[in-house]
């Protein structure tokens, strides 16, 4: 079998043994990427078109990341002893308050209020998200349902990309340039997608009597073994967030200000990236049998700094939109593995505890990076910010594989075929 037919069958079979919960599970990630997806094009465009400069942009976008971090650890203790799934349906709804007020108001206080809100929604989901797929799943189909999850994510981010680049003209073209102009037909879209993240609440509310696996409290031992498990996971994510808080939230300044391009041109810039990185991820399980996981992963982390420099040196706007793309790609079609490899070598009770560590230290790394990054890019331009993100990139690589290369292991994933049956 060619390996598109391969790929296929294993994704079929894998599809068919996906829990009704996991199922709808994916199904409440589309809404919420949905949303999410819009917010990520208009965001910064609003308040910029509002008058703010890329030093408040750093501060919101550093506010929600300390909302995130803040409420990280009480994510992971709520979803213990409240339930994975109510813990996801708090989270969509408290995400979905947050990204309202942002859209609504425009007073700075607002503004970061707001945006700190919105960050405790998306923590208490995040934090709930890998566990709860992780306990509604089984070894075989784990790899492929944690790819599919950020397919599908993914998907959902392309159209509200697409749509956050044509919306706005459509709004103002309907109702007039008197009535909506730029700042305005950003405020309507924005609701829009808050609205998007509220909806996400229906398909969780439909797992009601869903049986939850209870988490045992652990002894002073188990407390000091997990301590020396998470020290590594949470050194690795922590230089990751502090990459990502550099460059990624300033995707469409750095297009717009660099280039002179569009909002229905970052938004397709924005759309195709997540295609291309949904293809190579629904691939990743494949050369992870190949490779192993973890070594799959860092692989494409590492391959992905060439592309991470060029966007800082280059004045060709092709180039940077294929350079944009390639990194895009490399550096989250991995990212699935890791989880997976992630909560494969980690006992149960450790699962939420991981979840929320990542979630904690990633945003911490996030939240000051990009506060910082609004400052650097206005004193010194977008190429020192991609500079740093790239050796903060490989740091995060390398420590990670020398704290794990002798662990061995989870197995493999066997292959999956139409039938159903292991090869």
């Amino acid at each position: 079998m060619n390996p598109a037919g391969q790929l296929w069958g294993e994704y079929a079979d894998a599809g068919r043994s996906f829990s009704r919960a996991a199922r709808l599970c994916l199904v409440a990630g589309f809404l919420v990427w949905l949303g999410r997806g819009i917010q990520g094009v208009l965001f910064n465009l609003y308040l910029v078109a509002g008058g703010f400069e890329e030093a408040f942009v750093g501060r919101a976008l550093g506010m929600a990341g300390l909302g995130l971090a803040t409420a990280a650890i009480p994510a992971g203790l709520l979803a213990d002893r409240l339930g994975r799934r109510r813990c996801l349906m708090l989270g969509v709804l408290v995400e979905a308050t947050g990204a309202m007020g942002r859209a609504c108001l425009l007073h700075p206080s607002g503004v970061l209020a707001a945006s700190f809100v919105l960050g405790v929604g998306q923590s208490l989901f995040t934090v709930a998200a890998l566990p709860y797929l992780t306990e509604h799943s089984t070894p075989r189909e784990r790899t492929h349902l944690f790819s599919a999850v950020l397919s599908v994510n993914l998907l959902a981010w392309v159209v509200g990309s697409a749509a956050a680049g044509v919306l706005p003209s459509a709004l103002r073209a309907a109702l007039g340039d008197t009535l909506a102009g730029e700042h305005i037909a950003y405020r309507g879209v924005l609701v829009f997608a808050a609205l998007c993240a509220t909806a996400a609440w229906v398909p969780l509310a439909l797992l009601r009597g869903l049986t939850e696996r209870s988490t045992p409290s652990q002894r002073a031992g188990e407390l000091r073994d997990s301590a020396r498990r998470l020290a590594p996971i949470a050194l690795n994510f922590l230089l990751i967030g502090c990459g990502a808080g550099l460059v990624v939230p300033f995707m469409n300044l750095y297009f717009k200000d660099r280039f002179g391009c569009s909002t229905a041109q970052i938004g397709a810039f924005f759309s195709i990236a997540a295609i291309v990185t949904a293809l190579a991820s629904l691939c990743a399980p494949l050369l992870a049998r190949r490779l192993g996981t973890l070594r799959t992963a860092l692989l494409f982390e590492l391959l992905s700094l060439p592309f991470l420099l060029t966007l800082g040196m280059e004045t060709a706007l092709a180039t940077a939109v294929a350079a944009y793309w390639l990194r895009t790609m490399l550096m989250n079609a991995g990212t699935p593995l890791l989880h997976s490899f992630m909560m494969s070598s980690l006992p149960p009770w450790l699962h939420s505890r991981s979840s929320s560590v990542v979630t904690l230290v990633w945003n911490i790394g996030w939240a000051s990076s990009a506060a910082g990054a609004g400052v650097l890019i206005q004193r010194w331009g977008f190429a020192t910010p991609f500079f740093l993100a790239a050796g903060l990139y490989a740091a995060a690589s390398f420590t990670f594989y020398l704290s794990f290369r002798r662990l061995p292991q989870p197995p493999s994933q066997p292959a999956l075929t139409a039938a159903g049956l292991e090869s």
